[in-house]
């Protein structure tokens, strides 16, 4: 996945811009907190980031999911819809390793098919083994703006991927890189905590979106 971390500097996305994004809550002792980002993949199914929901094990009681949403808080916001599911409607990778941050994914499955529309819709999975450095791509979130206040306006920016080359030599070098790791070039728009779990995606030719990374 993408190891960007928050959108500041970004723009207000408009209505049906972004059909695949979500956003959840979780609730806790019957409160909601907001909790990540994430991204339809199939009626069934939303991609997002395992650290997002592992450490929540045991004290969540539902999963609460903002589809169609540019506005989270105007909930009469035209193509806007809610999906409750229980706690344990979510599977994480095996190989997720949080001290690493490695193999950062999950994916919470829907008790009943979505219906797509204009404002709902999936984003493409890429082909297997399929690169994607040096390409110009979009990450979108409800993070936070300028750092530290929280929006509830749909915020993008665009970035620009890098190799797996460059990247491994900007990191800090006494952390470890993995190859499967998406990194973009730095940018006055990256992401803020919040946008976690959102998607990273590619433009296709036809107007369609290929999800190619996870904010991490």
């Amino acid at each position: 996945p993408s190891q960007v971390e928050r959108i500041i500097n970004g723009q207000n996305a408009r209505p049906k811009q972004f059909p695949y994004q979500v956003i959840y809550d979780i609730e806790i002792n019957k409160h909601w907190i907001t909790m990540c980002g994430g991204t339809i993949i199939g009626k069934r199914t939303i991609l997002t980031a395992a650290h997002c929901l592992d450490g929540t094990r045991g004290e969540m009681q539902r999963i609460k999911i903002y589809l169609g949403a540019v506005d989270k808080s105007n909930s009469t916001e035209t193509g806007q819809q809610i999906v409750i599911v229980e706690a344990g409607s979510y599977v994480i990778r095996e190989e997720w390793d949080l001290c690493e941050i490695i193999n950062d994914i999950a994916l919470i499955k829907l008790p009943i098919d979505l219906e797509f529309n204009q404002y709902i819709q999936p984003a493409k999975l890429p082909e297997p083994k399929s690169l994607h450095a040096d390409t110009n791509a979009i990450v979108s979130g409800w993070g936070l703006v300028n750092g530290h206040t929280s929006t509830q306006h749909l915020q993008y920016a665009s970035v620009k991927t890098i190799s797996n080359k460059l990247c491994e030599s900007l990191k800090d070098s006494n952390k470890k890189f993995y190859s499967h790791w998406l990194c973009v070039a730095p940018s006055k728009s990256v992401t803020c905590s919040g946008d976690s779990g959102g998607p990273l995606v590619e433009k296709n030719s036809d107007g369609s979106s290929t999800v190619i990374g996870i904010v991490s």
